[in-house]
């Protein structure tokens, strides 16, 4: 089987239409591309929006307390963009878009992923609310914000680790996607409790299950690290030779804290990458970087 985010980022190549040398007008005016414009140089005012990245580059920004305004219009944004249903029946979940210079939307009426999407606007929600303690936002939308993270139970298999997609045949289940879902479910109970939402027990189980499940299943005791996915037919083995996804994978349960309880692992896990990587991080993509960074500022801690 094709690895999913290797196909994601050849899809970014094709899909993303450069605008000429100065983001124009309805770039800055978008809060999605606003966010991407922060790092024209690397992203060339690309003009598909694909609310992953932006999750990532909006975590990026808090995470060093920059751009807070920025990233509230996104999250509205991205509240206000959510399907009812989708294609595929479901609710909550939001296409990738692509934006005309004069700054009209159109859907491109697909994702790369429920599970990561939803998890990563979770842990981003959470994040914002915690440097802002703007109640007001969550008051307005918390109906919404509850449809999401209901998405990462729903997409829940019986082994407890979530799949990506819902018309996956093979019924695909990856390390990274896992350990979102498990840190935006994390995010959402702790942004219940912050804001007098009540608490529902059901998520901090669905919580449990993932990381329970993603320490039995998805460990590889052989190799001591992770396979990078799991499908009906195969267990994905990960060369830590090759970055994406194999070995950027392994720091997703660090940083997403899936392995908080178990110290010993998690620094096996980011020695075993920094060995290989740390002198090649200024070269990753940008959202690879990012989690790199990330990765890197919660283990000094």
């Amino acid at each position: 089987m094709l690895k999913k985010k290797l196909l994601w980022l050849m899809a970014l190549s094709l899909l993303w239409v450069p605008c000429s040398a100065l983001c124009d007008d309805s770039v800055q005016n978008h809060p999605a591309l606003a966010l991407m414009s922060l790092y024209t140089d690397e992203l060339k005012c690309e003009k598909v929006v694909i609310p992953y990245i932006v999750n990532i580059i909006a975590i990026y920004e808090l995470s060093g307390n920059r751009h807070i305004q920025e990233v509230k219009k996104y999250i509205v944004w991205y509240l206000n963009h959510l399907n009812y249903p989708d294609r595929y029946g479901l609710t909550c979940t939001i296409y990738n878009y692509e934006i005309s210079t004069s700054g009209e939307e159109k859907p491109t009426y697909g994702y790369d992923s429920v599970d990561g999407y939803a998890g990563t606007f979770l842990y981003l929600l959470n994040l914002y609310h915690l440097r802002t303690g703007d109640k007001e936002l969550f008051n307005n939308y918390w109906d919404k914000i509850k449809g999401i993270a209901y998405l990462i139970p729903y997409l829940q298999k019986q082994d407890g680790l979530t799949i990506a997609l819902p018309e996956d045949n093979d019924h695909t289940k990856y390390l990274m996607d896992n350990c979102e879902a498990y840190a935006g479910v994390l995010a959402f109970q702790k942004l219940a409790k912050r804001t007098g939402k009540k608490l529902d027990l059901f998520y901090a189980d669905t919580a449990e299950n993932i990381r329970k499940s993603v320490l039995r299943i998805l460990y590889n005791k052989e190799r001591k690290n992770f396979y990078w996915a799991i499908d009906d037919k195969i267990r994905h083995v990960s060369n830590l030779s090759i970055l994406y996804p194999d070995a950027l994978a392994q720091i997703s349960p660090i940083y997403f804290g899936l392995l908080d309880q178990d110290i010993k692992k998690k620094k096996m896990l980011w020695q075993a990458f920094k060995k290989l990587y740390k002198d090649k991080a200024k070269s990753f993509a940008l959202e690879q970087r990012m989690i790199y960074e990330l990765t890197q500022e919660r283990m000094s801690k």
